[in-house]
């Protein structure tokens, strides 16, 4: 069967089971937009694409997968966000660290909800470390990608094995030649 889009914009798989009657299990991602940039604020759309590019090479990125993608309230940032990654879900949250409480609720819902068996975390943030215990003690595996200048050495040190690195996009890359 081929693959439909899901309420999120993501593509499901077949008819939604496994074969078995069962729910199939995939990947979601959990992406902190604000960190991957290095900007909570920028609106530069070609650099936006890009770092989003860097990310799904780095995440091993597959058509199906889930994204819920988190920043900050910033309204003309967010806007660049979400066009540049249509598909995913969506989520703001206003106020220190509110993107990283955002998607650490859906860590939790993740955990309890048994419908994934990996989970990537789009973050260099120590604050991450709480979804990577709660995630792997729902027996699922988890993956983390950040940028090299943006890793708390907490989070390197729990990430592990599972550590992968995405290509750090400058904003300089994108500078505008006068």
């Amino acid at each position: 069967m081929g693959a439909r889009q899901s309420s999120t914009g993501g593509a499901t798989r077949g008819a939604g089971c496994d074969g078995g009657g069962r729910p199939a299990l995939r990947t979601v991602h959990l992406i902190d937009a604000d960190n991957l940039l290095g900007d909570p604020a920028t609106t530069d759309r070609a650099r936006i694409e890009a770092v989003f590019e860097a990310y799904r090479r780095a995440a091993d990125f597959r058509v199906g997968d889930q994204v819920i993608l988190a920043t900050g309230c910033n309204g003309a940032h967010v806007l660049e966000v979400e066009l540049a990654w249509p598909g995913a879900e969506h989520r703001r949250r206003a106020g220190a660290d509110g993107a990283d409480l955002e998607l650490l609720d859906a860590a939790e819902w993740l955990a309890a909800s048994q419908r994934f068996d990996r989970v990537v975390i789009g973050s260099g943030d120590l604050i991450f470390c709480v979804a990577l215990d709660v995630l792997r003690a729902a027996d699922i595996r988890v993956d983390v990608v950040a940028r090299p200048r943006s890793l708390a050495q907490g989070l390197r040190v729990c990430a592990g094995d599972g550590l992968r690195w995405m290509d750090d996009v400058r904003p300089d890359d994108f500078a505008v030649a006068a």
